[in-house]
């Protein structure tokens, strides 16, 4: 049965969604990876100077003089500028907030990885899909008022990863043993021919 108001029938409804949603599943992965790496690395950055400023509060200066040679007004200045970078650091990462948006689009991750899970269940009825099926399914793949949204700038860069991801991850399945790096000359050397078909 096909709806009336859509050329394509019910199974091609679905493999279409299925396309588009691992496809943003990719995506979201893709940035959800990306704050969470600056989430770690500007708290790593944090912990490390806060940990220096400690340290150097236990010096004194005559000390220092004595044991490196440092004048105390020479190491003010670089103890006052390893605070200010510590300080500003703290406020980029309070305004930008990566925790906040890797976990925005961890749930962004797992609505499309359920949506697909849904059409892998209908596809699997296929004989008794009905159209009220197909909407409900369509309903709920886009209420996603609650997910964060990928700008223009970043559609693109984001859609061609996904597609070499998937290039890849061909080539790994027909080659195992061979070196991923590799794999990866032998796909951007193949850049020019056909792209590769999304699951």
């Amino acid at each position: 049965m096909s709806n009336p108001n859509n050329p394509l029938p019910l199974v091609e409804q679905l493999k279409t969604m299925s396309r588009r949603a691992n496809q943003m599943a990719t995506m979201h992965s893709r940035l959800r990876d990306h704050y969470e790496w600056w989430n770690s690395a500007t708290n790593i950055f944090l912990l490390i100077f806060s940990a220096c400023l400690l340290a150097i509060a236990f010096i004194s200066d005559d000390f220092l003089q004595r044991t490196t040679g440092i004048l105390p007004d020479t190491f003010k200045w670089v103890n006052g500028i390893t605070a200010t970078a510590n300080f500003s650091v703290s406020l980029v990462l309070l305004a930008w907030q990566p925790a906040e948006k890797a976990a925005a689009h961890a749930q962004a991750v797992n609505h499309y990885a359920k949506m697909r899970y849904e059409i892998k269940r209908l596809e699997a009825k296929s004989t008794q899909l009905t159209e009220d099926d197909v909407s409900a399914l369509e309903e709920a793949y886009f209420n996603t008022r609650d997910l964060p949204g990928i700008s223009e700038k970043q559609f693109l860069p984001l859609k061609q990863w996904h597609l070499l991801k998937i290039a890849l991850s061909k080539e790994i399945d027909a080659n195992p043993y061979v070196p991923l790096w590799f794999l990866r000359l032998k796909v951007l050397l193949k850049s020019n021919r056909k792209p590769p078909s999304q699951p």
